[in-house]
């Protein structure tokens, strides 16, 4: 349990925004480049109780609709998708088993999974199951982990699938705040440092070699281009 606790830590860093009063021929989809990767060990990271490792990427934009507020939640921005059918009854697990055409809804994982199914409880006593799709522009900034096979490939690890009930369904994606607030419609330039934290990075990868593969989003929802990390390791 104190292993799982550690997943889905972060915090985000902004050094070096600017606005260009001259503007450059920037796109007005963000563009990013790699600029570091660090480990931390307990203690010595951006939040002492974990290890940590910490990711620096530059980033250009050519409207600076960059930013998300952590408590944003409307559409498009919403976490999850609930579906319903035309009297309001929301689709569950006994929608899956009972109806003709649902059975093809993803099972229970691990028993439940934090993907696809939310337990949804009244008094802390479960009522039913809720299907839902988690929304993929929720977060601004994808971090996928991928792990180096002994054939050279590489495979990512799905924090999301990794663990049991109720502890899977966290990611290292997220949220960086909104950049563009002194100068709303300005291109928009600088770096941006994003931790990551976790007791359990070492307990999983060891001397594994891992590389992070990363894109942004604007809030007009227009993805980056996807960069990688070099290969790297933990020792």
């Amino acid at each position: 349990m104190h292993l799982i606790r550690g997943f889905g830590l972060f915090a985000i860093i902004l050094t070096g925004v600017s606005a260009c009063f001259n503007p450059p021929e920037f796109p007005t989809e963000p563009k990013i480049e790699f600029e570091s990767i660090d480990y931390k060990e307990y203690g010595t990271g951006f939040d002492s109780e974990y290890d940590s490792l910490i990711l620096t990427i530059s980033f250009k934009d050519g409207d600076g609709d960059l930013g998300l507020d952590g408590s944003e939640d409307a559409r498009p921005y919403n976490n999850k998708f609930y579906y319903a059918f035309p009297d309001g009854k929301f689709i569950t697990y006994a929608t899956k088993r009972k109806v003709p055409g649902y059975d093809t809804l993803p099972d229970f994982v691990k028993p439940y999974n934090c993907i696809n199914w939310e337990v949804y409880k009244e008094n802390n006593i479960v009522k039913d199951t809720l299907y839902f799709q988690l929304n993929p522009n929720y977060n601004n900034i994808t971090v996928e982990f991928l792990v180096k096979n002994s054939d050279g490939t590489f495979t990512e690890f799905e924090w999301r699938e990794a663990f049991n009930y109720p502890n899977c369904g966290i990611s290292f994606d997220g949220r960086f705040p909104i950049l563009y607030k002194e100068n709303p419609g300005a291109p928009l330039e600088g770096t941006i440092r994003y931790g990551m934290g976790s007791i359990g990075f070492k307990i999983l990868f060891s001397i594994k070699t891992l590389k992070l593969r990363i894109h942004i989003k604007d809030r007009a929802l227009n993805k980056s281009n996807t960069i990688e990390t070099p290969e790297f390791t933990l020792q």
